[in-house]
């Protein structure tokens, strides 16, 4: 009998384990990390291209630290929306409205903003390895994308237009640049200006994502584009930045800072384009904001184009790059 007594506390015990453990990995959003792994393929290949090397010590020490940082954001964006009591009256979708693991386990919150801060710290301490041996230049842009994880959900998403580049900056600019310093020791003017093809289409990406939530943004204090200008005004900014990628993407191959071959990426960027001809129509057929199930298939083709966009670029710089070595 005592034995019995004593099973059922352990056994307890190890359910309360598990339950932490799913609601860790749920609040890591792990698919989601697929942009960071697009975005970086761009960035080594571009550093490929240039330089005709590799260095694979310094890809996977890159990898670990930005998949860290993104981890972060979306674990303290998690910790966040529950305690302000957001993720209570969302309406989640497969790609919004987050995870909804801390509201099946509460009990797990702090543990959430433990893992969360861990992962912060894994990158920063790679940052700083790499301020010493990369180069202080790196320094600047650790440091920004660092304010970016910590500040995203609390403060930046009360100023519509920092909300509105926060994410194209980070996971384009700052990402893809900051890679290629580390692997090159150098800024180029063709990584800058490429790095506005990512910039675009995930900003882009986390709008579109904004759409469901909208009134609950609102309720909990947030001040997003859409929530300042209007749902009609966030469709043409969506609309502009994707057009933006179409211009860029025809300037960068006319200037040769990308290879032909790089138009493979014109189709998702056309995608893009009607996603968001679309996404007019659906706002001016509905007296509201669109409801999620006119919006979900939306969503869905946003992200699939904003991986593919980075992804194909980065095949398309290492074909050419294999291509030149050829001849």
């Amino acid at each position: 009998m005592a034995s019995d007594q004593n099973i059922a506390p352990q056994q307890n015990i190890n359910s309360a384990a598990n339950s932490s453990f799913a609601t860790v990995v749920g609040t890591m959003r792990l698919p989601f990390l697929l942009l960071t792994l697009a975005c970086l393929l761009l960035a080594f290949s571009l550093a490929y291209k240039n330089t005709e090397s590799l260095q694979w010590h310094l890809i996977v020490l890159i990898s670990i630290g930005a998949l860290c940082a993104h981890i972060s954001v979306n674990m303290l964006n998690e910790y966040a929306d529950f305690s302000s009591g957001l993720d209570l009256h969302t309406q989640r979708t497969p790609f919004s409205g987050g995870s909804g693991a801390l509201v099946a386990q509460p009990a797990a919150k702090r543990t959430v903003l433990v893992f969360a801060c861990i992962n912060l710290l894994i990158c920063c301490s790679i940052g700083l390895f790499f301020t010493f041996t990369a180069g202080r230049e790196i320094l600047s842009i650790g440091l920004l994308g660092v304010v970016i994880v910590i500040t995203y959900t609390k403060w930046i998403n009360r100023f519509p237009f920092l909300c509105l580049i926060a994410p194209g900056l980070a996971f384009g600019v700052l990402l893809v640049n900051g890679s290629y310093f580390v692997l090159t020791g150098s800024f180029q003017i063709d990584v800058i200006m490429i790095s506005l093809l990512p910039f675009f289409v995930v900003n882009n990406l986390l709008l579109l994502n904004q759409f469901p939530d909208i009134k609950a943004d609102l309720v909990h204090g947030r001040n997003h584009w859409l929530i300042k200008y209007g749902v009609s005004s966030g469709v043409y900014v969506y609309l502009t930045m994707a057009v933006f990628s179409l211009v860029t993407l025809g300037l960068l191959v006319f200037f040769d800072y990308l290879p032909l071959i790089s138009a493979i990426t014109l189709p998702p960027i056309l995608i893009g384009i009607y996603l968001g001809i679309k996404l007019n129509r659906i706002t001016k057929d509905s007296k509201d904001t669109p409801s999620n199930e006119e919006l979900t298939p939306l969503m869905g083709g946003n992200v699939a184009i904003t991986i593919s966009i980075p992804v194909l670029l980065g095949i398309s710089v290492l074909i050419d790059s294999f291509y030149q070595q050829s001849w």
